[in-house]
């Protein structure tokens, strides 16, 4: 099989947060999710503060920020989500919100332009995350706070072997989910000081997940089966639930966690 490019990565990408960009936009588990107040009380936003929410996908956290801030910046690698997340902004009518059409591993903005940059649910997409990571710091001005939710593996490597085998199979754009001490090390190496972090389980109901994927029915049956076959310690670590001889849940793991930049 040809190997992907990084281009033709980022295009999938692209493509397929586009197809599913409104319903995005409108999933209650990303509009409403619990974690949305946990990020505001982490981030602690200020009034004169020029915010860039990366990967911002249906707008909520930059929806979320908004009011508390001077500015936000959406951006994303997918057009397709800013015209979605634009509808989000007018329809709650928000005037300091602008979109950014920009790839987070070659962000369109000056160096040290953002008093704090956001990111929700989406670097386990990141082709390069060192590389995005060292494009957050260099936008951020010294002193600037970074803060990212995302995915984690556990640290025990059959758990991690496990989810992050399932994340591939639901989604080919998927890279990795990372452990913590793994984002502990990335941050550090690229000039943050961690800060906090904060742990936390997200449940998840399979068949709303599974559809906004592009899976084939021969796609859904190998998931299906992986998930049936799970063993006994991945069943309990993710709380799989079944009905009929079928999956029907699984509980995850993610973090948010707050760095400043040195």
């Amino acid at each position: 099989m040809k190997t992907k490019t990084d281009a033709e990565r980022k295009k999938e990408v692209s493509d397929r947060f586009g197809k599913h960009a409104d319903s995005y936009a409108t999933n209650k588990g990303h509009a409403e999710g619990a974690d949305l107040a946990m990020i505001l009380d982490m981030l602690k936003p200020q009034a004169n503060w020029h915010v860039l929410d990366i990967a911002t996908g249906g707008g909520h956290t930059a929806a979320l920020l908004a009011p508390h801030v001077a500015q936000v910046v959406a951006s994303d690698l997918s057009q397709g989500m800013l015209t979605a997340a634009a509808k989000v902004f007018a329809a709650r009518q928000l005037t300091n919100v602008v979109t950014a059409l920009s790839d987070v591993e070659s962000l369109a903005f000056p160096d040290q332009s953002f008093d704090a940059v956001t990111c929700r649910i989406a670097p386990h997409h990141f082709v390069n995350i060192e590389v995005a990571i060292a494009e957050m710091a260099r936008v951020l001005k010294p002193g600037g706070v970074l803060l990212i939710e995302d995915n984690i593996a556990p640290q025990a490597a059959r758990l991690d072997r496990f989810i992050n085998t399932l994340e591939v199979m639901r989604d080919s754009t998927h890279v990795r989910s990372y452990t913590n001490r793994e984002w502990r090390t990335m941050l550090r190496a690229a000039g943050f000081n961690v800060t906090r972090m904060r742990d936390y389980h997200k449940t998840h109901d399979i068949a709303d997940w599974t559809g906004r994927s592009d899976l084939t029915a021969d796609q859904q049956k190998q998931l299906a089966i992986f998930l049936l076959a799970a063993p006994q310690w991945a069943r309990r670590h993710f709380l799989i639930a079944y009905t009929d001889n079928c999956a029907v849940s699984f509980t995850d793991d993610k973090v948010i966690l707050k760095a400043v930049k040195r």
